[in-house]
């Protein structure tokens, strides 16, 4: 009964795959580059290199019966012919995890904003520059822990019933501007942390910077666009297909302070 977890040691993968042995399940990662954490079992793997289509199943000791899919910068198509392939392998369930955005037709995005991504994307200009910058100037966002996640896909797997809804919309406990954000950033961190509104030119340049893929850089930019525009997020609290997370904005912050300590 093994979950084959892809995408490598992406922050929910490893944090789902910490869930599953604590709990006695088997994990398998499957890695394009081979980056897995210690302590797991391993095999090469890549959606657009049919040639490697195969290697999850032929791993000594695992049978999969369980396939966490994180597609980032892939169309679902993409893994058709895998997913295929696994069904006929005797695969009972995939738990994907898709990007926010709008409820459309195909499902609802599995993921609020991602609390991590305050380290990811404005780490550096907290702790060179003591600054948050981006085209958000009023919205106010649900922000979700990647632990949160990883729950959600834990339970889908091992307790489906536990969720609302078999596409349930993760978000966050809260709803916080992103000057309330540097304000907690400033109480936590103990010196100033100021939020400014650049231009959409200029976010797209910075993530660029700091090594964000052009095609998720992009993607980041429109959806600041829209949540600027229609601030989506705040009906998500009321909506019964969403799923809330536990860890806040603040509690988070104080947990990483160590990350955000002047450079």
């Amino acid at each position: 009964m093994t979950t084959l977890i892809t995408g490598g040691a992406s922050q929910t993968g490893v944090a789902l795959a910490k869930l599953l042995q604590a709990s006695g399940h088997p994990v398998l990662f499957a890695s394009r580059s081979g980056r897995v954490p210690e302590g797991f079992d391993s095999v090469k793997f890549d959606f657009t290199d049919p040639s490697t289509l195969e290697a999850p199943f032929s791993v000594s000791g695992h049978k999969i019966e369980y396939v966490y899919l994180l597609l980032p910068l892939l169309d679902l198509s993409a893994a058709k012919p895998f997913i295929d392939l696994a069904v006929t392998k005797g695969t009972k369930r995939f738990v994907l995890l898709s990007a926010s955005g709008k409820y459309k037709d195909k499902g609802p995005g599995s993921d609020g904003t991602g609390t991590e991504n305050l380290l990811r994307i404005y780490g550096v200009g907290i702790k060179q520059h003591n600054v948050i910058q981006n085209t958000l100037a009023t919205a106010r966002i649900p922000l979700i822990a990647v632990d949160d996640i990883a729950q959600a896909a834990f339970d889908a797997i091992t307790d489906v019933g536990k969720l609302p809804n078999r596409e349930p919309i993760l978000i966050g406990p809260d709803l916080v501007s992103y000057s309330e954000i540097a304000e907690a950033f400033s109480q936590t961190l103990g010196r100033s942390i100021t939020f400014s509104v650049i231009s959409r030119e200029e976010v797209l340049k910075r993530y660029l910077s700091y090594g964000v893929p052009d095609a998720l850089a992009h993607y980041l930019v429109n959806r600041e666009d829209e949540e600027e525009s229609n601030g989506e997020s705040a009906a998500l609290l009321k909506d019964p297909r969403s799923l809330t997370g536990k860890l806040g904005v603040k509690e988070w912050i104080v947990k990483h302070k160590q990350d955000f300590i002047a450079a």
